[in-house]
Parts: C-alpha cells; sequence; structure tokens
C-alpha cells in the first residue's frame, strides 16, 4: 500500500493529468473486523488519495472470486485473534471498470508507474 503512495506521489509530480483520473482504492476481505470505523483508523497509516471500502461477507467473498483472490482465515487463537492470508495484487481499471494490468508486490514503484502511463495513453494504431 505504501507502493501505491510512492506511485501516486510520483504521477502527481510527472503526469499530473492521468494523477488526476485515478483513485486508488483498498477493499477489505475481512468484514468481520474491518468495519467502517477500523478502516478509518488504518487509513490514517496510508496515502491520503484511498478510498477505503468494506462489504458484507457475501460481497467480499463475490468480489474475491471475480478477481481471484487467494484468501484463507487461520485458526483464531484463545483470545479470540486471527490472521487472515491473502494474495497481494494491486489491480489496475480501465475507465470502463475493466482490469487494464494487475501489479504484483515485486514490482518497484517505478515498474508500476510506467505501466499504467503506458495503459492510460495508448492509442491503438489500426
Amino acid at each position: 500500500m505504501v507502493k501505491v503512495g510512492k506511485v501516486m506521489d510520483t504521477l502527481k509530480k510527472e503526469h499530473p493529468e492521468l494523477h488526476k483520473k485515478i483513485q486508488p482504492i483498498f477493499v477489505s476481505i475481512d468484514p468481520a473486523r474491518d468495519s467502517l470505523k477500523a478502516l478509518r483508523d488504518y487509513s490514517t497509516d496510508f496515502h491520503p488519495s484511498y478510498v477505503f471500502l468494506t462489504g458484507a461477507p457475501q460481497q467480499v467473498q463475490a468480489m474475491a472470486k471475480k478477481f481471484r483472490v487467494y484468501m484463507s482465515k487461520a485458526d483464531e487463537t484463545e483470545d479470540g485473534d486471527y490472521l487472515v492470508d491473502h494474495s497481494i495484487v494491486i489491480y489496475f481499471h480501465d475507465e470502463t471498470g475493466d482490469v487494464a494490468d494487475c501489479f504484483t508486490q515485486s514490482m518497484r514503484p517505478s515498474d508500476v508507474v510506467e505501466k499504467v502511463v503506458e495503459r492510460m495513453t495508448f492509442v491503438p494504431t489500426y
């Protein structure tokens, strides 16, 4: 998530017209624990351009299935705490909402910026 902040800052500096068209969204995969208040508190640690979302468990599961997000809740500890393992992918959607690209955690912010600019400025030549 810090990487997305770096990408947004770079785009704002180097491609302000593209930056204005991008809205980073974080979707919680743990709606049982991530209330809107919890997400609001969590959001203070990240880039201010983020919007944080959650939904009903069925909605989150449908979203995860649609985007092939791996998620697995570990057994709860005696005090009720637990971890949620999940894939770490940034999905980049075009203006129609379709997935235009996805970025993995191994990509550098500069690589992501390059791909975003490429996707947003591509003009077909047919």
